[in-house]
């Protein structure tokens, strides 16, 4: 990766001011400000948690699968957001040192987040008329999806303008927003709650929050949207394209039994293997969060010639968070009879649940080891590279579980992720601290 982006502050005399002020925000991910939005978000972590085990529980396997299936097309929509708009939000518009001109990026950044939303919306709409699945099902699903991706974009605003406290604020109103919501509907529907309101609901607080946030931002004294001509994103483009690809293979391979599975013996079969990631789904938010608020402080710092301090910075991290996915883990399975009890016995008894856990606990603690590797290749724009290791991921990922599902049954299914995450965790270190020990000294 070509040095050639960084800036000269602080490169030959790497105690400067500015140097120091860099890392000290970049060591102390964990103090006030970045405390407080890690519990905002820990807080709409749970709200998601319990929203899960509340519809395990109530809802049919059939309907959850639905449900679950849901957010697995919201990810892939927030992905192509992450990898086109959010994601260089983040690492661009940060080190742009002049105001209008930052500005100018913003405004282009939101004109492509708008399309995004359109495009989601008619491509659902246009899917809701040819389609045998219930209308108000598939009308439900477009709406959560488009509205999720575009609060991919609103919450990457705040970090982009090192303002994690703004998205914090958004978190919040988020939660409040949909709790609300779905009290409303059950107390006028005697206590029933259906998927597609479910979705409504949680579209309707993401709603709010991006209100919260744009407001915060801008005042009500400004304009909230400043759109712009698209055509100077073409230097984006040119990095965005393999962020892109990377995005969606990484997803799959993630993914690849979500898709697969229910597309071959439909959402009941696909159930099951929701339903144990549900225990695990804080954790996900938690990772994704963590490395949406680190990316345009990283990049400010390696445009500062600090690679030194952030391979550290990289290292304790991946340590902290394998720890505490371990941790969970124990827990766990210290709890496990009560949680089967609580959670699987009256919708899954059926189902093999104490294994497609711990799978899942496994999968995950890959999947947080290379989480910080991971953010560091996208502050220094090496797309290309995560591109890469996402297609090899993908294909291991794919052709395992095709081969899993058809000799075996769903659940082994897992085992193809596994192998998938536990190559990019191996392959993204390694390459990352290549990275930095070459190009970033």
């Amino acid at each position: 990766m070509s040095t050639s982006g960084r800036s000269s502050a602080g490169q030959n005399d790497p105690d400067s001011p500015v140097s120091l002020t860099t890392m000290q925000k970049v060591q102390k991910l964990f103090s006030s400000r970045y405390a407080l939005s890690v519990g905002a978000q820990a807080i709409m972590s749970g709200f998601h948690f319990g929203l899960n085990i509340f519809l395990v529980r109530l809802i049919t396997p059939d309907n959850y699968g639905i449900y679950a299936y849901a957010f697995v097309l919201s990810l892939f929509a927030s992905a192509i957001n992450n990898a086109l708009i959010s994601t260089p939000l983040t690492v661009y518009t940060p080190v742009v040192k002049d105001e209008d001109e930052r500005h100018k990026q913003e405004a282009m950044f939101s004109t492509l987040n708008l399309m995004l939303f359109v495009s989601l919306v008619l491509m659902g709409v246009a899917y809701g008329f040819i389609s045998e699945v219930a209308r108000p099902i598939t009308l439900s699903v477009t709406l959560f999806v488009a509205v999720y991706s575009a609060r991919q974009f609103s919450r990457s605003f705040g970090y982009a303008r090192l303002k994690p406290l703004i998205t914090a604020s958004g978190d919040i109103a988020y939660v409040i927003a949909g709790i609300s919501f779905i009290a409303i509907i059950m107390l006028s529907n005697g206590n029933t709650l259906t998927v597609s309101q479910a979705l409504l609901s949680l579209a309707a607080a993401n709603m709010v929050a991006m209100f919260i946030e744009r407001w915060r931002l801008h005042g009500l004294n400004r304009r909230w949207l400043t759109f712009a001509n698209i055509k100077n994103y073409g230097h984006v483009w040119t990095q965005s394209r393999w962020a892109l690809i990377g995005a969606l293979t990484t997803l799959f391979l993630g993914q690849a039994h979500s898709l697969i599975v229910t597309w071959a013996d439909g959402p009941k079969a696909f159930a099951p293997l929701a339903a144990g990631m549900v225990l695990f789904g804080p954790v996900r938010i938690a990772l994704m969060t963590w490395q949406n608020m680190v990316k345009p402080e990283l990049a400010v710092a390696l445009s500062e010639n600090q690679g030194e301090a952030v391979k550290k910075q990289i290292k304790k991290s991946a340590a902290l968070m394998a720890a505490a996915v371990v941790a969970l883990g124990i827990c766990l399975w210290l709890a496990w009879p009560q949680i089967h009890e609580v959670l699987y016995s009256k919708q899954y008894s059926d189902q093999p649940m104490g294994y497609i856990v711990c799978v899942w606990a496994v999968i995950t603690l890959f999947a947080a080891i290379y989480n910080a590797p991971s953010a560091a290749l996208q502050a220094m724009r090496d797309f290309r590279v995560l591109a890469m290791a996402s297609v090899y991921g993908a294909v291991i990922s794919g052709v395992l579980v095709t081969v899993l599902l058809y000799v075996f049954n769903p659940e082994s299914t897992l085992l193809a992720i596994l192998a998938a995450e536990c190559f990019m965790a191996v392959y993204l270190t390694r390459v990352m601290l290549n990275h930095l020990k070459k190009d970033w000294q």
